[in-house]
């Protein structure tokens, strides 16, 4: 009669091996992650050009940002796209010409809320010809710099007036609107009386940082500041005077359908603050403790621009009417605050991050982002370390002053 013979592994051996095995796949998991290789952003000394070099890149890209100063209400927003149409306008034709043509360069343009993006890309086969790559920089500045009034620039405010106001039949839209005429602070006139200056202090060149991403772009950065150096050392000092927002009171709209909306909003000091990391987690977390906590109907609108921002929540739906006290609904949000809630936002946000900046290119779209609000140069290096200084702490004082701020604004669009 043969003996019985015990397993080779018992369950409980193979459980302990099985539990070895997932905490060496996390090990090796947030070892890659941790390790995720950083383009190298470099900024001229003395000179408001960054730079990243890509020896195998096909192309080379010249970015000119354009400084507009914060496009928050209606009539900046407005002329945010008139200065984007005259710039487009102004540029017309440039590529076609010899000096451009030969480097095969493509000149695109876009508007965004503080600044406007003109692009030059020429194929990587040119990025040594640094004395042409000048010249074309050169002639663009000046070229933005011969501005004419346009017979047709009221006729286009016009046009783009009209698409304004249909926009604004939304009752969020309309809210939005009020809120941020507010905190941008009163105009005595016309926004087309003040056009020709403002086209002048965005295109001026003391206004002005350049991106440049491609092959040789150390050398050729070089290059193009001593170029370039004439024309932005002859730029004016003057700016476009900031407005000052009005006293906040709670204001009451005529009514406009069968809805109440109301809207709570603080002004911002803008994406150059010292302690935008802060910021940031705090506006994600009140963001995820009101979808938790399913506060009416709502939406947070969040901007962090040159110089100014704003936080705008609107509030809507059964609970809300036009004598809601949004002191207490406020109030409530604060009492559900806990500490995993903001460590859990915290990891959605570094995950997010590093999730995205395993593409290159994603790390490529954020150095005009770098350059244009003057942030350190090893920002990409250094932004999970920013999340994880923000402690709950302070987390949850941003937050209080958010909510609680003498400076808040409350708009309500009541029901007919």
């Amino acid at each position: 009669m043969s003996e019985a013979k015990s397993p080779l592994f018992n369950r409980t051996y193979l459980k302990v091996i099985a539990w070895i095995v997932a905490i060496v796949i996390v090990l090796l998991t947030a070892g890659q992650n941790s390790s995720t290789d950083f383009i190298s952003i470099k900024k001229l000394p003395e000179h408001p050009l960054y730079y990243v070099s890509q020896d195998k890149a096909p192309y080379l890209q010249l970015r000119f940002l354009l400084r507009t100063g914060a496009a928050i209400n209606g009539d900046q927003q407005l002329l945010q796209k008139l200065l984007l149409q005259q710039v487009q306008q102004q540029l017309a034709g440039l590529s076609d010409q010899p000096l451009f043509s030969r480097l095969e360069a493509a000149l695109t343009s876009e508007a965004s809320a503080d600044h406007i993006t003109i692009a030059l890309t020429l194929p990587a086969s040119h990025s040594e010809e640094h004395a042409a790559i000048g010249e074309i920089a050169a002639t663009l500045l000046q070229q933005l710099g011969r501005y004419q009034p346009d017979r047709d620039l009221e006729k286009r405010w016009e046009l783009l007036e009209a698409e304004q106001y249909l926009n604004l039949k939304d009752p969020e839209s309309r809210l939005l609107n009020h809120f941020t005429n507010q905190i941008s602070g009163p105009v005595s006139i016309h926004p087309l009386q003040r056009f020709s200056d403002f086209y002048h202090n965005s295109t001026r060149p003391a206004a002005i940082t350049l991106t440049l991403q491609g092959p040789d772009a150390e050398h050729l950065s070089e290059s193009l500041a001593e170029s370039l150096n004439p024309l932005l050392s002859a730029a004016p000092d003057s700016t476009l005077s900031a407005t000052v927002a009005l006293a906040p009171e709670p204001q009451r709209l005529p009514p406009q359908n069968n809805q109440t909306y109301i809207l709570w909003g603080v002004a911002l000091p803008g994406r150059q603050q010292e302690n935008f990391a802060t910021e940031l987690l705090a506006v994600r977390t009140l963001q995820q403790l009101m979808q938790q906590q399913g506060l009416a109907t709502s939406r947070l609108i969040w901007k962090s621009l040159d110089t100014q921002g704003y936080l705008a929540m609107i509030l809507q739906g059964s609970q809300i009417n036009a004598g809601t006290d949004l002191t207490q609904l406020l109030d409530s949000l604060q009492a559900q605050l806990s500490d995993e809630l903001i460590d859990n936002t915290r990891t959605a946000l570094q995950t997010s991050f590093d999730t995205q900046m395993e593409q290159t290119e994603n790390q490529l779209g954020l150095l005009d982002t770098i350059a244009f609000y003057q942030l350190p140069t090893d920002y990409l290096n250094s932004f999970n370390a920013s999340l994880k200084q923000a402690d709950n702490q302070q987390v949850r004082q941003k937050i209080s002053n958010l909510l609680s701020s003498s400076g808040r604004y409350q708009i309500t669009l009541p029901a007919y």
